[in-house]
């Protein structure tokens, strides 16, 4: 049986400095980081897969220098790179000078890996009940110059169809990780929000995965949530969770929270051994 673990790369577009393009009342940039984040979601029940942003908040990539595009791309793809993952997701809404409608998903070329899991994701797209513009290629930078086969996601149409693009977003976010699990070979199912962080585990960081695999399998399967960023952010999702068990790093505050964490990595694993035991 395959149980191979698939790290991938999301990358939610634009952010701090640069919005994006505009709807009426949102911003391109909020929009794509809840969709990159309600994608992993559900991916990570899976447990097959393992999502890595760049970002996972508001912030651009200029270090704090003046905004450029330029800057912002080429350390966006310093940072995915040296995240490393078998594939890059970019996510982003489209936006055009008339009224214009529909997704697209983007692949650097033709052939090869970009293709494939264009098309796949495209396919799932396609049942969104919006108008379905297909798989395109393009040279955008970010799909360009990663190191993994890379796609980018057009999700609408922000100046023309802004409240469709916040309706579907949770129809978008299952539509898009089952295309990412058809092209893994990964049957990703929509699973209600309460299923989903009915018990939780949260990881310090990615190192920690073999002993959350292990937590999560005792427990006959739960979601898995990671510590986002430098600062080890925790998820908001992960603290919905009814009980929450913590690989790694201190307390939560968590109401029902089960520690298993010690003062190193090696005594982590120390503590979840005793409790798998």
């Amino acid at each position: 049986m395959n149980d191979e673990i698939y790290d991938l790369i999301f990358d939610p577009g634009h952010g701090g400095a640069d919005p994006g393009a505009l709807g009426l009342t949102t911003k391109e940039k909020d929009n794509v980081l809840v969709l990159a984040k309600k994608t992993a979601a559900y991916l990570l029940p899976t447990g097959r897969f393992m999502v890595k942003f760049t970002r996972d908040t508001d912030k651009d990539f200029c270090d704090g220098a003046h905004y450029s595009e330029n800057l912002d791309l080429k350390n966006r793809v310093a940072v995915a790179n040296a995240l490393g993952g078998k594939v890059f997701v970019a996510f982003h809404n489209n936006s055009a000078s008339v009224n214009a409608y529909g997704n697209e998903v983007y692949a650097a070329a033709a052939g090869g890996v970009g293709e494939k899991l264009a098309k796949a994701i495209r396919a799932r797209m396609a049942t969104l009940g919006m108008v379905d513009r297909g798989v395109k290629f393009a040279g955008w930078y970010v799909c360009k110059w990663t190191d993994p086969p890379a796609v980018l996601i057009e999700y609408g149409f922000i100046n023309a169809e802004e409240g469709v693009i916040l309706a579907k977003i949770d129809q978008a976010a299952l539509a898009i990780a089952q295309g990412i699990g058809d092209y893994f070979g990964v049957n990703v199912t929509a699973k209600k929000e309460e299923d989903i962080v009915d018990e939780g585990i949260l990881m310090f960081s990615d190192e920690d995965y073999w002993a959350a695999k292990d937590v999560s399998a005792k427990n006959g399967g739960i979601a898995m949530f990671v510590r986002q960023g430098a600062t080890r952010v925790i998820p908001a999702d992960a603290l919905k969770a009814k009980h929450l068990f913590v690989i790694g790093g201190a307390t939560t505050g968590h109401v029902n929270e089960t520690l298993l964490s010690g003062k190193t990595k090696y005594d982590t694993a120390q503590v979840v051994g005793k409790y798998l035991g």
